[in-house]
């Protein structure tokens, strides 16, 4: 299945509602379109755009058209869609002049943060820097950085959720927290162009799950739902006591076009949920999906810790809440549900 199911879209066109006045008529970039993150924020605003008659044209920024065609063939259909092939950090799109720019190309595999480091780091920070040089070209451009809670490196004791004036950073020499540096240096280039008249926000996002999230890569929960649709016992390479939360797909999508919006010019935002649960509890309640529910093995006994805690990766959410409303309206539970029904209808 490629659709992104039509109740999630029609979640974010209503979540999301302040901000399609903002931006009828609009020209808008997306980057890293082809990935996870680009492509609900791709399909949920060609979807407002049909509900609302918004008037956009989108133009999508993939590495490679006949790779997206064959993921998206239903978008590829769309007239308000305009597909530009090429990399982050040299991208000159045809089409100049646009309103509203949302750099979401910065995402690395595991394997690629492992084998190619400073490529990572290369792509985050220079990606970054040549999107800040398209908003600047055009004057009142609202440019919005996906950012990661990850540039908050590792708390030195279980905080209730991370807040956004938390001073912890990631450590550059850390080899697990150059990306985490790589995207904060990449909100301080946004923070300069905003001094140049772009309207910058960065969006500090936390661990996702939803349709289209892969099933075998660097996303646990991802993992856990891949063994649980294969049948086979999920496998948590630790004891399981990591803490952690997830934000909903479609509940991103809906920050997302409400912060490129209505975000306060140079803020930061946190992007997540603040319903957590340790990684045992997780996968339990996936493994609760198959029918018969699927066991839980443990490849490793040894804790994930954080100066002598279990790891804990939940922000909080109280400035995105009380400033724009927003919230995680999809609970774990229903969240994994849908995501499941979506998987198993491709079957």
């Amino acid at each position: 299945m490629t659709r992104l199911p039509a109740a999630d879209l029609d979640a974010v066109v209503q979540r999301a509602a302040p901000a399609w006045d903002d931006l009828r008529d609009a020209r808008v970039f997306i980057t890293g379109a082809s990935g996870f993150v680009g492509s609900w924020l791709l399909e949920s605003l060609l979807a407002a755009n049909r509900a609302k008659q918004l008037g956009v044209h989108v133009t999508a920024l993939v590495r490679d058209r006949d790779t997206f065609a064959a993921r998206f063939p239903h978008l590829m259909t769309d007239a308000a869609l305009r597909i530009h092939v090429g990399d982050v950090r040299m991208a000159d799109p045809p089409t100049r002049a646009f309103t509203h720019i949302v750099h979401s190309a910065s995402a690395a595999t595991p394997r690629m943060n492992a084998e190619q480091p400073d490529e990572v780091v290369d792509l985050i920070e220079h990606g970054t820097e040549r999107m800040c040089e398209e908003a600047e070209s055009t004057k009142g451009t609202r440019l919005l950085q996906l950012s990661s809670g990850s540039i908050y490196g590792t708390p030195p004791v279980p905080p209730t959720g991370i807040p956004e004036s938390f001073a912890g950073r990631a450590h550059a020499v850390e080899g697990a927290e150059r990306f985490g540096t790589a995207k904060w240096r990449a909100e301080q280039r946004v923070q300069l162009a905003c001094t140049r008249g772009v309207h910058g926000v960065c969006a500090r996002v936390f661990a996702l799950f939803g349709p289209r999230l892969p099933l075998d890569g660097q996303f646990a929960l991802g993992n856990f739902m891949g063994d649980a649709l294969a049948g086979r016992p999920i496998t948590l390479l630790s004891d399981g006591t990591a803490v952690r939360s997830w934000l909903y797909a479609a509940d991103l999508a809906a920050w997302c076009w409400v912060l490129l919006t209505h975000g306060k010019n140079g803020a930061a935002y946190n992007v997540g949920s603040e319903e957590s649960y340790d990684l045992r509890t997780a996968a339990s309640r996936v493994a609760a999906l198959a029918t018969p529910p699927v066991s839980l093995e443990f490849a490793g006994s040894a804790p994930a810790t954080s100066h002598g805690h279990a790891s804990h990766y939940v922000p909080s959410i109280a400035l995105a809440r009380t400033e724009l409303g927003l919230d995680a309206w999809t609970s774990f539970d229903d969240g994994i549900r849908r995501m499941w029904r979506w998987h198993r209808e491709d079957t």
